[in-house]
C-alpha cells in the first residue's frame, strides 16, 4: 500500500505496512523442491569446508561498522565452498571489487526531490532489488546447518522466478523491465545483518523499530547510491530475509513510502517459514509489488482498523473474490488447486494492478468504482 500521506501517529506508520496474509490451503512445504538437490552434499564435504572456511570474508564484500543494535554478519561460516555451484549465495568475491567504504552511505540531502515516491518509483526500466539475510531473536542464517543453506538458496531461487514474472507480466503492457537481483554476480547486493535484538515476526506490531534499525543498516552498509550510478537503475528494493522457525506466525510485509519517512528505502521483509509453510515466489513479487504503488485487493479483518488504499471497497473485492480474478494482489496460491506453488507463480497483473505500479495510465477498473488515482498519475 504505497500511498502518499502525512503520517501523523505511530498508528498510522504501522498500518502503511502491507502484509501478505494470504489464506487457503497451501502446497505441503516437503514436497520434493529444485532447491533440495542443492542442499544433499555429503556430511564430509561439508566438515571440510566449514574447516577451511576464513573468518575475515564477508559473503557481501563488506566490513562491519554498524551499530551495536544492527551490524554486518561477518560470520566465518559464511566462506565459499564446494557444493551449491548453481545457488550458493557464499559465493567467492568477484575479481572487480566494488569501492565499499566505513563511513557510511548516508542518502543524498536532497532525496525527497529525486525520489519523491521513496527509492521504488514506476514499475519500469532497471531495478535493484539487495538482499539482507538477518538474523534474529529466533533463527540466524548459519551457514553449517545444511537446512540454513538450502532455505538461502531457495530464497535466490525464488527471487528469481518473482523477477521473471515481473518482467513477463510488464511486458504485456509494452513496458520493458530488467531486474539486477543476482548476488552471485553483484556481490554489493547481498549483505547479512544482526539483528537478534527483535523478532521480524513483529514488525507490523513494533510501531517502526525494525524498520529504523534496517534502514539503520542500509545506510551504514549499502552503497544505494553507488549501485544507482553503476548499474543506472531507476529504482532500488531491499530485501530481508528472516529465517522463521516453524511455529512462527508473523507474516511477510512492505515498508513502502510514504510522507513524511525519514530515510527513502522501500523493504520487503520475507518470512521464509509461516506456519510450518515455506513461502512461495509468489509472495516474494506481491511483496515487491507494493514497493512499486500496488494496494492489497483482498480483505483481511486480522488488523484492527485496516482499511484498503486508494479508496477500494468491500464491495468490490466481493465482486472479484466472487469472479475468481486471479491478480497476484488478491492472491498468492494456484487458483485451481488452492495450494501454494514453488515451481512458477500463476497468477497475473490486472488492469487495477498495472495502473497503480505504473505500468498504464488509467484502468478502466478504476474508473469505474471510482477508486482514487495511481500516486504516478499524480507526477
Amino acid at each position: 500500500m504505497k500511498r502518499i500521506r502525512i503520517v501523523i501517529s505511530c498508528i498510522a506508520l504501522l498500518l502503511m505496512l502491507s502484509s501478505c496474509s494470504d489464506q487457503g490451503s497451501f502446497e505441503d512445504a516437503t514436497t520434493a523442491l529444485p532447491w533440495e538437490a542443492e542442499a544433499t552434499a555429503s556430511t564430509e564435504e561439508s566438515a571440510k569446508h566449514n574447516e577451511s572456511s576464513t573468518s575475515t570474508e564477508n559473503s557481501g564484500g563488506i566490513e562491519s561498522n554498524a551499530s551495536e543494535v544492527v551490524s554486518a554478519s561477518t560470520d566465518s561460516s559464511m566462506s565459499p565452498g564446494e557444493e551449491h555451484t548453481e545457488f550458493d549465495p557464499y559465493y567467492e568475491e568477484t575479481s572487480e571489487e566494488y569501492p565499499f567504504h566505513q563511513e557510511g552511505y548516508p542518502a543524498p540531502e536532497d532525496w525527497p526531490e529525486r525520489y519523491p515516491h521513496g527509492s521504488a518509483g514506476r514499475l519500469e526500466g532497471t531495478i535493484a532489488v539487495v538482499s539482507i539475510f538477518a538474523d534474529d531473536q529466533f533463527g540466524t542464517w548459519d551457514a553449517t546447518d545444511q537446512k540454513n543453506r538450502a532455505r538461502n538458496s531457495r530464497a535466490y531461487y525464488d527471487l528469481r522466478l518473482a523477477c521473471d514474472f515481473l518482467t513477463t507480466e510488464s511486458a504485456k503492457y509494452d513496458k520493458t523491465v530488467s531486474f539486477l537481483w543476482d548476488w552471485m554476480e553483484h556481490s554489493e547486493l547481498y549483505y547479512e545483518a544482526d539483528l537478534k535484538a527483535v523478532n521480524l515476526a513483529n514488525v507490523l506490531y513494533d510501531y517502526g523499530t525494525i524498520d529504523q534499525m534496517i534502514w539503520t543498516f542500509i545506510e551504514q552498509n549499502v552503497d544505494s547510491e553507488g549501485i544507482r550510478k553503476r548499474y543506472q537503475a531507476d529504482s532500488v528494493i531491499y530485501m530481508v530475509y528472516a529465517n522463521s522457525p516453524a511455529d512462527m506466525n508473523g507474516p511477510s510485509c512492505t515498508r513502502n513510502f510514504y510522507l513524511g519517512m525519514e530515510y527513502p528505502y522501500e523493504i520487503c521483509y520475507i518470512q521464509m517459514n509461516q506456519n510450518d509453510r515455506e513461502t512461495p515466489p509468489s509472495v516474494f513479487a506481491h511483496e515487491m509489488l507494493h514497493t512499486f504503488g500496488a494496494p492489497d485487493i483482498y480483505w483481511t479483518d486480522i488488523y484492527t482498523n485496516y482499511r484498503l488504499e486508494y479508496g477500494i471497497t468491500k464491495d468490490y473485492v466481493k465482486q472479484i473474490n466472487k469472479n475468481g480474478l486471479n491478480d497476484i494482489m488478491r492472491i498468492t496460491w494456484d487458483p485451481k488447486t488452492g495450494k501454494y506453488l514453488y515451481h512458477s507463480i500463476a497468477q497475473e497483473i490486472t488492469d487495477i494492478t498495472a495502473y497503480y505500479v505504473g505500468l498504464t495510465d488509467e484502468s478502466e477498473t478504476v474508473k469505474k468504482w471510482g477508486f482514487e488515482p495511481s500516486q504516478h498519475a499524480q507526477q
